[in-house]
């Protein structure tokens, strides 16, 4: 027997009010509709339950122990919408960042801060991963929203422009001072460079860019994250390439120096990514939503 859930509330109102008049207020509908529901309720389930008296509506011997059901299932149900709207305020909840620790620590580590002081309450779990990592984790259903380097192959993949960002090449004072003006390409790759390793994302950009212009880029390091090779570019071991939105402070203290180029790197951007056509947690959409709101 499937019975209208609907029905059961009107049930329970006229039950805990004890008339229909009563029950009529608190649901916001006629007297005569309270009345038709409670008709309509007992002739699906079979069974009187209520006795109409002069002082209102009373249980039946049945009605009062469908009632007793009835209460707490009203309860949990009050209950879930609370919860729901606690949901939907941002009081508690959780959420999962997909990015490496290179994106965590220069760019979202302020978006973070900024969140947690507005939604304590909120636990942000982050994984920090590849680009290629990152996407899969949302195809599994094991992050809400990623950050990623771009481009990327965006199928299945709803992705939005956060952060505009320049590829350069540093080195310590020492090496600066062996290059004589700009560089064009060619003088560039002859260098020792320092790369990060060639399954990123920034690496296979880098790499398909200069093979485009017939030049093969052969780094003596080859490492596995951003802050590796500002490292090893301060310490003199050769030319890093990196991103200058995330060295700026080195460069303007002196700790790096950005090497001149004829003609600079492509721009690339940094994306919010999220599964197609799949909402997201509220956490999560706020936080999304103040990230690209800033961009």
């Amino acid at each position: 027997m499937i019975v209208n859930m609907e029905l059961y509330r009107v049930f329970y109102t006229v039950a805990k009010c004890g008339s229909l008049t009563g029950a009529a207020r608190e649901l916001f509908i006629s007297q005569p509709a309270v009345s038709q529901s409670i008709k309509l309720l007992e002739q699906q389930i079979g069974g009187m339950l209520f006795i109409r008296t002069s002082k209102g509506m009373e249980l039946t011997y049945e009605g009062r122990i469908i009632y007793g059901y009835i209460e707490q299932a009203q309860e949990l149900i009050d209950t879930a919408e609370h919860k729901f709207n606690q949901l939907k305020d941002l009081e508690f909840g959780s959420f999962t960042i997909g990015a490496n620790d290179t994106l965590c620590k220069n760019y979202l580590l302020k978006y973070i801060c900024e969140y947690n002081k507005l939604y304590p309450d909120i636990n942000i779990h982050i994984t920090n991963r590849t680009t290629v990592d990152t996407i899969n984790l949302l195809k599994t259903g094991k992050a809400d929203v990623g950050f990623v380097n771009l481009p990327i192959d965006a199928q299945s993949l709803d992705v939005k422009d956060c952060f505009e960002v320049h590829d350069i090449f540093v080195c310590d004072k020492n090496n600066y001072e062996k290059i004589s003006g700009a560089l064009n390409y060619l003088e560039l790759a002859a260098l020792p460079l320092i790369a990060i390793e060639r399954a990123s994302t920034i690496r296979m950009s880098l790499d398909d860019y200069f093979e485009k212009k017939k030049i093969l880029l052969q780094p003596v390091f080859e490492l596995s994250s951003h802050e590796l090779v500002v490292e090893f570019a301060k310490a003199g071991l050769g030319y890093g390439c990196v991103i200058k939105e995330f060295v700026e402070n080195d460069i303007k203290e002196g700790r790096l120096y950005e090497v001149p180029l004829i003609e600079p790197l492509p721009t690339r951007g940094i994306g919010l990514i999220k599964l197609k056509n799949t909402p997201i947690k509220f956490a999560a959409k706020r936080f999304a939503e103040m990230v690209i709101k800033n961009r």
